[in-house]
């Protein structure tokens, strides 16, 4: 008679001797710079919360995080570093490729960092302004986006010093962006203006998926803010993508005021760079690739910048902005090689720059009016408010320039999640996949060591001996 013995051996990992691994080298990555939009619910269409999805997705992975196209952050860092860069390092990029070619080891689990936690809760806690937009259904449709802005009345009997801002999105797999602004047509009710880029007033904040609050600079001797106007209305220029038709959203943007004794340092933000709109219109011809330049200066005082703004439309293709100094230094703003309409941030730099006096700031951009799967029928595109329009702007948040501000840092020192401890094994689990000592899918097979991979990231080892 033959006997098979099943040996079941509950690992919280598989070694196999290669680095590097899942637990101590990958999921950090993973869960630092990919999972607030890659997470059940957030706006990417699919999840990597746990190794069996990361493995699953493995191809995919590798070829975006290879390739640059994720996380998605198009400003050059070599060019110009940011406060909060979310972006992969070579060095990060390599431990993905190298995990990847070593056959996925998911290493020792308990060694696995907090799962990040991410939801609709406050960072900031409870906000001394909170203006929600009405419910709304987007239009998107499955090959198109949906524009929108509501203009919503603040009720402020007094202007107010903003110390904090953060976007609430009422649907987080819905919410693409967020452009928020102080509409210059304040109203007494909500208004509410389809197929509209935005913002047309001074702008103070972008929220993309993942973005953190914006938490102005405070240290001992400067409190950093803006002015929120007395009887004011705030625009909230939204973003649903294409395949959102019909979902619900209600975003929030919360506000935290500094006491009314306080003494800020106020930050300005206008569009330096503003071609078209309120000049001659520019004009981009069909089939071809039409480049835009712009200035702005010189500058009649020294001013720190806090952060740049750049925006184009559908068509644009890269953009450059930096100052040039009256010694003829170059003060590098921003560089993006490839726009991409989808991110759009507001960046904000690690320290105050400070633009001497007499500088003048140049921008560059191409247009590709060429025939492209988006593009099927190039015509004439001219410069204008909305979406199929374009526009050329750099906008800056900046205020006048005080001996050591160049000193001062920006990053805010926030996390992007909040954190709990590492969820335990799931008592109802389902077989995910089986794999070898090689990392290679295979079948049941006796005297054979392999590895069973739940969906919920535990793995058992068995050896059915005969």
């Amino acid at each position: 008679m033959i006997r098979k013995l099943l040996f079941i051996f509950l690992i919280p990992a598989i070694c196999f001797g290669q680095n590097p691994n899942y637990s101590e080298d990958i999921a950090p990555i993973l869960y630092g710079k990919c999972l607030q939009c890659h997470y059940d619910g957030g706006i990417a269409p699919l999840t990597l919360e746990t190794y069996a999805s990361v493995v699953y997705n493995a191809g995919m992975v590798q070829n975006v995080t290879s390739t640059g196209e994720m996380p998605p952050w198009p400003a050059d860092t070599l060019f110009q570093n940011y406060a909060n860069e979310n972006i992969l390092s070579m060095n990060e990029i390599s431990t993905i490729m190298d995990w990847i070619t070593n056959g996925v080891p998911i290493g020792d689990t308990s060694l696995l960092p907090p799962m990040p936690i991410f939801g609709n809760s406050s960072q900031l806690g409870v906000p001394d302004l909170e203006l929600q937009m009405p419910t709304y259904a987007s239009t998107a449709t499955s090959n198109s986006d949906d524009y929108v802005c509501f203009s919503i009345p603040t009720g402020l009997l007094q202007n107010r010093r903003i110390k904090a801002i953060e976007v609430i999105p009422g649907n987080l797999q819905t919410v693409h962006h967020v452009l928020v602004s102080v509409d210059p047509f304040p109203n007494s009710s909500i208004v509410t203006t389809a197929d509209c880029m935005g913002p047309q007033g001074d702008m103070l904040y972008s929220y993309a998926p993942g973005a953190l609050p914006l938490t102005y600079p405070e240290n001992t001797n400067n409190s950093f803010g803006v002015v929120l106007p007395a009887n004011s209305s705030v625009s909230f220029a939204m973003h649903y993508p294409e395949g959102s038709l019909g979902q619900l959203d209600s975003t929030k943007v919360r506000f935290y005021f500094y006491p009314q004794t306080t003494v800020i340092r106020e930050i300005s933000y206008d569009f330096l760079i503003n071609e078209g709109l309120f000049g001659g219109p520019f004009y981009l011809p069909p089939n071809q690739i039409t480049e835009i330049t712009g200035s702005f200066g010189p500058t009649n005082q020294d001013y720190s910048f806090m952060s740049v703004f750049p925006h184009m439309h559908l068509l644009g293709k890269d953009m450059v902005i930096y100052a040039v100094t009256p010694l003829n230094d170059t003060i590098k703003l921003i560089k993006i090689n490839k726009w991409d309409f989808e991110w759009q941030y507001s960046y904000f730099f690690e320290k105050f720059i400070k633009i001497p006096a007499g500088s003048i700031i140049y921008a560059k951009g191409n247009y590709d009016n060429t025939v492209s799967p988006s593009n099927p029928i190039p015509v004439t595109v001219q410069s204008g408010f909305n979406t199929q329009d374009e526009m050329f702007i750099g906008g800056f948040q900046y205020l006048p320039y005080q001996l050591g501000d160049e000193n001062i840092s920006i990053d805010n020192g926030l996390i992007s999640s909040n954190f709990n401890d590492v969820a335990t094994i799931s008592s109802s689990r389902d077989l995910f996949k089986i794999i070898n000592t090689l990392g290679q899918s295979a079948h049941p097979k006796l005297n054979t060591p392999l590895f069973y991979i739940y969906d919920d990231g535990t793995v058992e080892k068995r050896i059915v001996i005969e």
